[in-house]
């Protein structure tokens, strides 16, 4: 392996998804070792004060060299185990109680941090896998990317009456690593497998970061010195250190500006200057999962008439549909013919047209749009997707890396700030492994780029999900904020989604006419102006990043015009050359 350090794959699958899973790093010698220790002993704690040889397997995973080195990067050089390592079994740990963990609220001492590029996660569950575990036997579950959640997790989530689809139970090979961060959302499930269930779990902390009290006698004593006595509680409280058990957790004070008083409980308490808004309308769940993966589905939005007006439109206008280029960009996974679409929708004849103009400021789907991003967002024209078996899918695109403040995603305050969300209205089934739409959850929140081999999905790390929805559904997924496309169509009835793109009051994403500094200002404010000048007298138009057209560019002191294109998209107003003739003309 290289032994420099952690490649964009790695760094961005924990980044986005709260874990990192490392195959085969236990040879079966260090395996059979480990639970020749455990079958000697017929115990399941305590394993590095084991007498010795049997201690032994224990203390060597404690610096195992390549978790030291995964360590080192994701929490940073000085990390400590922070309790004993436990056997993750039935007997061994309370399989009915809800998961823990979660972004919010924040726990700075084992929060995920990320800034200028540096990481530090503050704990880190390192699971060791001694048996395997095999897809749907239970045991060890998390909710992937809940390390960077930003709302509280409901506890229907938490204990298990409805898991959303979001409950993740990974499958691991005796050997296999599993790294997971400390807030990513976690639990044990009962175990259903026929082998045996090994899974060691040492949890590692930042150096400074306060978290469980020592066992040692020294951890024991009263932590309090004797003139302690001489003042009250709640100043003693104020004073206490770290690391003892009396201190672990902390003594509360709680105050209300006038009085301070001991909270026995010793639940932190930690005002906020916000409430919860029950009277809001929105559905804590559905915001919940909005927030965490970056899309939302609504089942059976349209009724069975609805959905036959609809259908039957554009059966009578497939002489319309007009084959695409093929979008796969070189994906052997995604490989196949040219996309069909059928626009202009809104424009189709009476009583064509109807089905879709219904489509918008529909309230259901409205509602949702004004919580998402705000008021204000405006929508492009639909068009239906209508791919037939063989046509390729769309290769991975978008992200929330490099940052794109137009179609990006931000949380604050309580409020989702998606700058550009899609909807598809899905006319027909999307059933299981036969194309579709398909996303990397929580990519709307990545702080590494999508790595080729998840945009081409010929290697996606187990990170894309294709979504199953049934005709009727409607899909709101964050446009340009979350990595997103579709798998090659393989079903042999055409897909048929309805698909319109809103974007926000904040930023334009398509050009105009009033992109022109001849439409935008009155003629004689313009008038006689540069090329240069002009440039900056322009109005909004779509945002082609560091390749917009046209730029100013500082040569030698002096300001020129680029017109030089790269590959991103283009409005259709974004001028190829020179404007200044089309002054005297306007």
């Amino acid at each position: 392996m290289d032994w420099s350090t952690m490649g964009n794959e790695e760094n961005y699958c924990f980044d986005v998804a709260g874990y990192l899973h490392v195959r085969g790093v236990l040879t079966r010698d260090e395996i059979d070792a480990l639970c020749q220790a455990l079958d000697e002993s017929g115990r399941t704690e305590e394993m590095l004060g084991w007498p010795a040889p049997l201690q032994t397997p224990f203390r060597d995973l404690l610096v195992h060299p390549r978790l030291v080195w995964y360590l080192n990067q994701i929490i940073g050089y000085g990390f400590r185990l922070d309790q004993e390592p436990k056997l993750l079994c039935d007997s061994t740990c309370d399989v009915t109680v809800p998961l823990v963990g979660g972004g919010e609220p924040r726990n700075p001492a084992r929060a995920y941090y990320f800034q200028n590029g540096r990481r530090y996660c503050q704990a880190v569950q390192a699971i060791w896998a001694l048996a395997d575990v095999k897809e749907g036997d239970g045991g060890f579950v998390m909710v992937p990317g809940t390390h960077k959640s930003n709302v509280e997790t409901p506890e229907d989530v938490a204990i298990g009456r409805d898991d959303m689809g979001l409950v993740f139970q990974p499958s691991l090979e005796a050997g296999d690593l599993l790294l997971v961060a400390g807030t990513t959302l976690h639990g044990m499930r009962p175990w259903s497998g026929t082998g045996p269930q090994r899974l060691l779990s040492y949890p590692y902390v930042g150096r400074a970061a306060l978290q469980s009290a020592g066992t040692g006698p020294k951890a024991k004593e009263d932590s309090s010195p004797e003139w302690h006595r001489d003042i009250s509680a709640e100043q003693s409280a104020s004073l206490y250190r770290p690391d003892y058990q009396d201190s672990v957790p902390p003594p509360v004070v709680v105050t209300d500006g006038e009085m301070v008083e001991l909270d026995e409980s010793r639940e932190v308490f930690h005002p906020s200057i916000y409430k919860l808004d029950v009277d809001s309308g929105i559905d804590h769940k559905e915001f919940y999962f909005w927030e965490l993966t970056g899309y939302l589905v609504l089942r059976g939005i349209m009724d069975e008439a609805w959905l036959d007006e609809a259908n039957n439109a554009i059966d009578q206008f497939q002489d319309r549909i007009v084959v695409g280029e093929e979008l796969s960009r070189g994906s052997k996974s995604l490989a196949g013919t040219g996309r069909p679409t059928l626009g202009g929708l809104l424009e189709l004849p009476q009583p064509y047209c109807n089905p879709f103009r219904k489509m918008v400021s529909y309230p259901p789907v409205q509602h949702r749009l004004n919580w998402m991003g705000g008021s204000g967002a405006r929508m492009s024209g639909p068009t239906v997707f209508c791919a037939v078996q063989g046509t390729s899918g769309h290769s991975l695109h978008d992200g929330g890396e490099p940052m794109y403040p137009p179609m990006g995603y931000q949380f604050q305050s309580g409020r989702s700030y998606a700058e550009a969300v899609t909807i598809t209205w899905q006319l027909r089934d999307v059933l299981p492994d036969l194309g579709g739409f398909a996303c990397v959850p929580g990519s709307h929140k990545a702080n590494y780029s999508s790595p080729p081999s998840v945009r081409s999905y010929d290697n996606h790390m187990g990170l894309v999900k294709q979504l199953v929805m049934k005709a009727g559904d409607v899909l709101f997924f964050a446009d340009g904020a979350l990595t997103h496309g579709t798998t090659a169509w393989k079903n042999p009835i055409p897909r048929r989604g309805v698909l319109i793109k809103y974007s926000s009051r904040s930023f334009h994403r398509s050009g105009g006419e009033m992109v022109h500094p001849w439409n935008r200002w009155s003629h004689h404010l313009i008038e006689g102006m540069t090329d240069a000048q002009l440039a900056v007298m322009r109005g909004t138009d779509r945002d082609a990043r560091q390749h917009n057209v046209p730029r100013l560019e500082v040569e030698d002191g002096v300001v020129e015009v680029s017109y030089e294109r790269g590959s991103a998209l283009y409005s259709g107003d974004a001028p190829k050359g020179p404007v200044v003739d089309k002054i005297s003309r306007s």
